[in-house]
């Protein structure tokens, strides 16, 4: 017999939940996670900041992307971390901080690798805000130690 969708209840995700090793985000997940990055970016002045998954697509962002080649720019990186996480395999490194860094005239970019599934994207406006290597290391870590428990 068949179930009418209806009155069948199908489980609802609960806090961190995962389908078939996918973030499910839900709204207990996703507001620690929106948390966690708007204070980020307050501390460290960025343009914006983007969550993404290893395809380069958008999970969480906070501030904005105005002006910048998102849809162009998040494969990119994302290609040149599958690179990484590959190398971080190969020795045998379960959790490896990888980060990408690009300084140019009109930004700053900072890509760090989350528990080799997630990207965290931080983006300076240089006509707005500097960045410095040290500072963002070090805000930067210590919060993918508070994603990672949300993300992992």
């Amino acid at each position: 017999p068949e179930e009418d969708p209806a009155t069948s209840a199908a489980p609802t995700p609960r806090h961190g939940a995962r389908r078939k090793d996918t973030l499910v985000l839900t709204a207990d997940n996703l507001a620690p996670i929106q948390s966690v990055m708007s204070r980020l970016a307050q501390d460290l002045g960025t343009q914006c900041i983007m969550l993404t998954d290893r395809a380069g697509m958008v999970l969480v962002e906070v501030g904005t992307t105005h002006d910048l080649p998102t849809m162009i720019l998040l494969p990119l990186l994302s290609t040149s971390f599958s690179t990484t996480g590959e190398v971080a395999r190969q020795l045998h490194e379960e959790d490896a901080t990888t980060l990408y860094i690009h300084e140019g005239v009109n930004y700053d970019l900072y890509c760090f690798d989350i528990v080799q599934r997630f990207l965290l994207v931080l983006v300076f406006n240089k006509k707005v805000a500097t960045s410095k290597i040290g500072t963002v290391w070090i805000s930067t870590k210590r919060a993918i130690r508070e994603l990672h428990d949300e993300l992992s």
